[in-house]
């Protein structure tokens, strides 16, 4: 933990109160803590890890560190057709973390509890010499064997895609100098995209029985898309000109190819893309406007080949266009210093 705060203070003052509603976190008084499934639902259960410098710049506010470690934890469990209901928070915080800094960053997690309906379980805090870094194991419910996963989709599926792309890597891009963004609307839009992902919490659990396969786009829509082929054995051939985009993203592209192809590959969407049968197409229409979320088609999957990309990306022309490795890598650059 960081210097001069007493640990068991930290707790009670930050991060107890944030353990209201979940009756296992035992006011994170104990060693451990008890999760029961409500009857009929199974625990879907995933986590994150985020790390000052490599996912989120050493500058980012503490409030929206926080929103940001939730949420795109929240995403994942979306992606699976689940419901959040609690996690559990790891955090390593060096010496230039002070108590303003825990307070905000308690006070962006309560107004996401309230937003998300979620609790905190319990967890862990201690110090680092190095930067700051935080975990997150989050915990969904979801009726049993309903879970969306990604080995599901069919060979002869349409790809779709919820909200809009690319948004957040132009984001990130404003935020640390390497792209001018000149609109002022248009850079807090990019930005905020970037700092407040929207995990698609309602969209998941109404896809439950309908999408053969799913993921959240973190690493990249090609990237994750690529997933969702490899898990399921089939590739997937989609139209870069119905990907859909903002029109903030559009009004800075322009006709800025290579810019335009990296909204498909720079992640950070925290959106949900899926595969579903031809014959679901009305009712995904219906979905999209009952729960106010914009769902796009933008491919099909078909049957693998030798030889054949798990990802084959076509321009309007149908022509194909290349887009190197398809998403993030972890253990590759550091997004910031």
């Amino acid at each position: 933990m960081a210097r001069g705060i007493d640990e068991f203070d930290l707790i009670r003052r930050y991060f107890e109160p944030l353990s209201n509603g979940e009756p296992g976190a035992l006011g994170l008084r104990d060693d451990a803590a008890w999760l029961r499934p409500d009857p009929g639902t199974e625990i879907i259960v995933s986590a994150d890890a985020i790390v000052a410098g490599v996912h989120f710049p050493t500058s980012t506010m503490p409030g929206d560190v926080a929103r940001r470690a939730l949420r795109v934890n929240l995403s994942d469990i979306a992606a699976k057709g689940a419901q959040a209901r609690c996690y559990t928070l790891t955090l390593q915080l060096p010496d230039t973390v002070d108590e303003e800094w825990l307070a905000a960053f308690a006070a962006g997690l309560a107004g996401d509890h309230e937003t998300y309906g979620v609790s905190l379980l319990g967890g862990d805090t201690t110090r680092t010499s190095g930067p700051l870094s935080l975990s997150i194991n989050i915990f969904g419910q979801i009726a049993e064997n309903s879970m969306i996963k990604r080995s599901s989709a069919g060979a002869e599926d349409d790809v779709y895609v919820s909200g809009t792309i690319g948004d957040a890597c132009l984001g990130l891009g404003s935020i640390v100098g390497g792209l001018a963004v000149d609109d002022a609307a248009d850079r807090a839009f990019l930005e905020g995209r970037f700092w407040r992902p929207d995990p698609r919490v309602s969209l998941g659990p109404a896809l439950v029985g309908v999408a053969t396969a799913s993921a959240d786009v973190s690493d990249g829509l090609v990237a994750d898309l690529g997933h969702i082929c490899a898990a399921s054995d089939v590739v997937a051939e989609i139209h870069q000109h119905l990907v859909p985009i903002s029109d903030a993203a559009r009004r800075l592209v322009t006709d800025n190819q290579p810019l335009r192809t990296n909204l498909m590959t720079g992640g950070d969407d925290y959106e949900i893309v899926f595969t579903a049968p031809v014959s679901a197409r009305e009712t995904i229409v219906s979905i999209a406007s009952q729960i106010g979320v914009s769902i796009t088609r933008i491919g099909c999957t078909i049957p693998v080949t030798s030889g054949a990309t798990a990802v084959t990306v076509h321009d309007e022309a149908g022509d194909i266009v290349e887009v190197g490795v398809g998403g993030y890598r972890h253990f590759g650059e550091h997004v910031a210093g």
